[in-house]
């Protein structure tokens, strides 16, 4: 066994490190280790299984606003081997939030404006439009997210946010890899065999939808769930490798297409980044993956972007109003203490049929 330790720390409303000290947000110890450990059972890729349940009595944050998670090892904590962003927030005002269709006409049919109003309850605003902040996320998605736009006027206790401009393309509902079986074919798999180091799940050609009609189909908004269809999920699922293709008449030249969902931690990620095979004319990658279910999309970048660009939808997937997202709207104060208090949340799946 390895052993790992988790650490947080709180953040301003923009992801930078705040101000407090540990002492300040932390009722115990500053990081504790990972101390639930176990072997996995019957697989071809072995692996150790780690989990944490936080917070916990030695272990529990004490306000609220932007956390980062990290995982290190106690002999080189400097080097994060994993971070996460997680929010904790407080109903100390009430937001009512909507999707509209956007003013501009031009994007009526592949956009969705969010709308919402901020009511105050149990704490009072002062100099909201210097203290108040507001992010709204699309499908949690961190990478796109639209953040500080202010409002559009303030009206006694109530702050509208309305055509001011937080307004995301629609995107299609995400595909799904079904991985939980190893002797059976899932919907979207043509094939699975058995190598030397592990599974593999072929999975069929996906289609290019850019200029497809928009189907509604259930997803879990680009989430993913780790499972199998006979053992304990955690320790009893293997690992197989599986192999995307998208077929596609030429090479997009200039310009990179990624596997992009939970499963790529939200993010472009160079190991999510496809191939061209001129012989195929397809995008390929094959990606190890634990069973599970996965949902996913094909996002496209200038290959001279920067990290931190978001791909885009519109080459591969399309984008429609009529595509159903689960939107999320964080409100932030600058509070007395110090730190960016979260003060507001809202999050809900559009439903725009």
């Amino acid at each position: 066994y390895a052993s790992y330790n988790v650490r947080v720390f709180h953040c301003t409303h923009d992801w930078w490190y705040s101000d407090l000290h540990p002492s300040e947000y932390l009722d115990g110890f500053h990081d504790i280790a990972i101390d639930e450990m176990e072997d996995s059972f019957g697989t071809i890729v072995n692996y150790t299984h780690y989990t944490i349940d936080l917070p916990r009595d030695d272990f529990v944050w004490t306000r609220s606003g932007n956390y980062v998670l990290e995982v290190f090892s106690p002999y080189e904590p400097e080097e994060i081997l994993i971070s996460r962003r997680f929010v904790v927030y407080e109903d100390l005002s009430l937001v009512e939030a909507e999707v509209r269709e956007p003013v501009d006409i031009a994007l009526r049919r592949t956009h969705q404006e969010i709308s919402f109003i901020v009511k105050e309850e149990n704490y009072t605003f002062l100099d909201p439009y210097n203290n108040l902040s507001t992010t709204v996320l699309q499908n949690a998605r961190w990478d796109n997210s639209i953040s500080g736009i202010p409002p559009r006027y303030i009206k006694g206790r109530q702050i509208e946010f309305s055509e001011v401009g937080y307004i995301f393309p629609g995107g299609n509902a995400y595909r799904f890899v079904d991985l939980k079986s190893l002797h059976y074919t899932a919907r979207g798999i043509a094939g699975i065999s058995e190598g030397k180091h592990s599974f593999h799940h072929l999975l069929e050609p996906s289609q290019r939808r850019t200029y497809s009609y928009h189907t509604s189909l259930p997803d879990i908004n680009g989430a993913f769930v780790i499972s199998n269809d006979r053992y304990e999920i955690h320790t009893g699922s293997d690992y197989s490798v599986a192999h995307f293709s998208l077929p596609m008449p030429f090479e997009l030249h200039g310009r990179d297409i990624y596997i992009f969902g939970e499963l790529s931690n939200g993010k472009c990620n160079p190991s999510f980044k496809m191939s061209w095979d001129p012989a195929a004319s397809s995008y390929d990658a094959n990606i190890l993956l634990k069973q599970g279910y996965y949902d996913y999309l094909y996002l496209v970048k200038d290959s001279s972007s920067p990290d931190n660009e978001p791909g885009v939808t519109d080459d591969i997937e399309g984008n429609h109003f009529a595509t159903d997202n689960l939107y999320t709207v964080i409100i932030y104060y600058a509070d007395f203490d110090g730190y960016d208090r979260v003060v507001g949340f809202a999050q809900w799946n559009n439903d725009p049929h």
